[in-house]
């Protein structure tokens, strides 16, 4: 019978045939160390294995002047940087250690091929993602509504226009 649970990517790590050093490996991290860059192409899906980690996005306030905007932090056993997985686009936010830290670094094409090779764990896996994406978009989108009604009042703009 087929498990539907949701299998996350730290479990997966476990699977005896996700084996590390073929599809993952260890990295060490310092503190404020970037791991991922805002702007650039990546295909590494990432695991915290212990640590702490601040995700940030730049904010343009004006032709000259820029500032990293936090907008989350994540801990053991948390995942990052999954929009490689389906697409080349370059990363849409930075992430920085916050504390040492140990990353379990998985390549998204090795994973795609493993998860074809296993695809009741891949319909476990894309659960468990759905399930951790969903909060973070209504999150944003809470977040990008604040700010656009801070933005009219702030700019006296009537909503009954």
């Amino acid at each position: 019978m087929l498990n539907s649970q949701p299998l996350s990517l730290k479990s997966m790590l476990e699977h005896p045939q996700f084996v590390e050093g073929e599809f993952w490996v260890r990295k060490q991290y310092q503190p404020e160390e970037l791991v991922i860059v805002e702007g650039e192409k990546g295909n590494e899906i990432y695991v915290i294995l212990s640590g702490k980690v601040t995700v940030c996005t730049n904010v343009k306030i004006s032709e000259d002047r820029h500032m990293l905007s936090g907008l989350c932090e994540l801990l053991d056993g948390e995942e990052f940087s999954h929009a490689c997985f389906f697409d080349d686009e370059p990363h849409s936010a930075t992430v920085k250690t916050v504390v040492p830290c140990e990353l379990a670094v998985i390549d998204a094409e090795k994973l795609k091929q493993f998860l074809e090779e296993h695809s009741e764990l891949g319909f476990r896996l894309l659960f468990h993602w759905f399930k951790m994406v969903l909060p973070r978009i209504r999150q944003g989108n809470k977040r990008f509504s604040s700010m656009f009604s801070w933005g009219l009042k702030a700019h006296h703009i009537d909503s009954d226009i």
